[in-house]
């Protein structure tokens, strides 16, 4: 049995979306404002804290909010700042509580429920967030982060309608904010609005021409529109703003692929391995472009090492299956295909039906 190779799948990403850069997501809302409280060493050790606080001096802060809520059980402010604090600490655990406390006490406290749903996300509780972020917004804490937040949730959910529509929110509220411009594009991508998600993708790179993500998704809209010749020069400029995001060597490697320069997808894909070993999908692309190559045993061996980092990866068991049959390896080419019809891959059924005749 020789089969012509009619199915060869690359696994390819076409969507990255780009949360805060670092120094904006690690930004905690604290209340700054000095208070005149009824409980005169509350209101010293709270002012206290608040100067400590400003000072970045967290541990001694932690102390002097401490203090004035042992003098006043229900000052909120001071529970308020003192969640901050933990924050600052990244201790998330404690900063919920003392959020929770201050929204018991004052529940229309919206930077409370804001500041509670960044330390939920940090403790990978989602749902808990989302409800937060909606909290903060209710109660009049209509910063723009809040709804860009709450957008990232819904598109992490599968909801784009509802990011497309957060997104806009916070687009809103801070038109400069190119991060909520690229991840809009996104969630309007995954609706196939390619030529809204390409607008939206030059709005990113206009307000920050350095934010690599922005070019790379700019590039994957082009190839989904078929020009992977513009594809390519998008994911050129984000490897020269940023060398290190295995996604872009990814999909370049996938641009390279479908313009048949398989040279250059093979040396994408080692790339993409070289900066992160644990990518199955890299092996796949890999072994799919060495068969290209006809490269084939060169092949089998990247296309064994996705499946063993991923066992349920029926495009790698369909290509698997081809470079065997390749090398005349009918009954390994047979298992895999059978295999790749298991894990939802149909197109294997084409070839299953010589195995039944060998």
């Amino acid at each position: 049995m020789r089969l012509k190779i009619t199915f060869l799948l690359i696994s390819t990403f076409f969507v990255g979306i780009r949360l805060f850069s670092q120094e904006f997501d690690n930004q905690i809302f604290d209340d700054p404002t000095l208070v005149a409280a009824e409980n005169q060493e509350a209101e010293l050790a709270y002012n206290l804290g608040v100067t400590q606080f400003g000072n970045g001096e967290y541990e001694k802060a932690l102390e002097s909010f401490g203090k004035s809520i042992s003098y006043d059980g229900n000052f909120a402010k001071a529970y308020l700042n003192r969640g901050s604090t933990y924050m600052q600490l990244k201790d998330y655990g404690n900063a919920v509580a003392d959020f929770s406390k201050a929204i018991e006490i004052t529940n229309t406290l919206g930077v409370a429920y804001f500041n509670r749903a960044r330390s939920y996300e940090q403790l990978n509780n989602q749902d808990s967030a989302y409800s937060d972020y909606t909290s903060a917004i209710n109660n009049k804490f209509e910063d723009y982060r809040a709804y860009y937040y709450r957008g990232v949730i819904e598109f992490l959910r599968k909801n784009y309608d509802a990011a497309v529509a957060d997104f806009t929110l916070s687009i809103n509220r801070k038109e400069d904010f190119a991060y909520a411009w690229n991840d809009r594009a996104s969630a309007k991508r995954m609706l196939e609005n390619y030529l809204g998600a390409i607008e939206d993708y030059n709005k990113a790179i206009a307000l920050d021409p350095h934010l690599a993500l922005a070019y790379s998704n700019l590039g994957s809209a082009k190839r989904r529109q078929g020009d992977n010749q513009g594809a390519l020069e998008e994911y050129n400029l984000a490897i020269k703003m940023d060398s290190t995001l295995p996604l872009v060597w990814n999909n370049r490697g996938c641009a390279r692929f479908n313009l048949a320069d398989y040279e250059g997808a093979v040396e994408d894909f080692e790339h993409v391995i070289e900066l992160r070993d644990d990518y199955p999908f890299a092996y796949n692309n890999l072994g799919t472009s060495l068969i290209k190559l006809e490269r084939y045993n060169e092949a089998i061996v990247a296309l064994s090492k996705a499946i063993e980092l991923n066992p349920d990866y029926g495009e790698a068991y369909l290509n698997r299956g081809n470079a065997r049959e390749m090398i005349r390896d009918v009954r390994g080419a047979c298992l895999d295909w059978k295999q790749a019809i298991n894990l939802g891959q149909i197109q294997a059924k084409s070839f299953v039906i010589f195995c039944e005749t060998e």
